[in-house]
């Protein structure tokens, strides 16, 4: 591994590389939303654009990874959300409802969904492998076979990208969109 750079403390290992250009990136995303480009990001870490490069081939890869991250302290307060819910299709919907105030909110990660952004996270194909990994880790069973959980990921993800690109979501009430969510996901879970 090349060891120039990054501002006189190289890393130990691809990974830990790998590592301090995603807290980069997110550092940066934080400051400057979406709008950060790889030269922002390679500076905070003390590299090059050519380096920052080496472990992630475009701006969305890295981005993805940021995201990925991200996605890890979003399912911790999912599951804290989900403390004491037996129920599989209350569990969808409070998992969609912490989405929905949650993504917005969080500089780091508000670019997954962020309105009127043809790029965003959430309208990738990645977007359903992302779902499917969260309801993976849920501390609840949904009993669905795969393609039920294919179908039920790809609705999920639908609904969250109407849900957060339209600005008048945050107007309306938990109990609302609760009531909402519910009417759109319950089929999917049989008790």
């Amino acid at each position: 591994m090349h060891r120039g750079g990054w501002a006189g403390d190289p890393p130990a290992t691809d990974e830990e590389a790998a590592a301090r250009i995603v807290a980069a990136a997110r550092a940066c995303i934080e400051v400057d939303g979406t709008g950060s480009d790889l030269a922002k990001v390679a500076r905070r870490v003390g590299v090059t654009r050519q380096t920052v490069y080496r472990y992630f081939p475009t701006r969305r890869a890295l981005f993805e990874a940021v995201a990925e991250q991200g996605v890890e302290a979003l399912v911790a307060g999912m599951a804290a959300s989900l403390t004491g819910v037996d129920d599989p299709r209350d569990a969808l919907v409070r998992l969609m409802l912490h989405c929905v105030r949650t993504l917005p909110n969080d500089p780091g990660l508000s670019f997954i969904a962020q309105p009127g952004r043809g790029d965003a996270l959430i309208t990738t194909a990645d977007a359903p492998r992302l779902t499917l990994a969260v309801l993976d880790r849920l501390p609840i069973a949904l009993d669905l076979g795969e393609q039920a959980r294919a179908a039920l990921a790809e609705h999920m993800v639908r609904l969250l990208q109407s849900l957060l690109l339209d600005e008048t979501t945050q107007l309306r009430s938990d109990e609302d969109l609760v009531a909402f969510l519910h009417a759109c996901l319950d089929h999917h879970v049989v008790s």
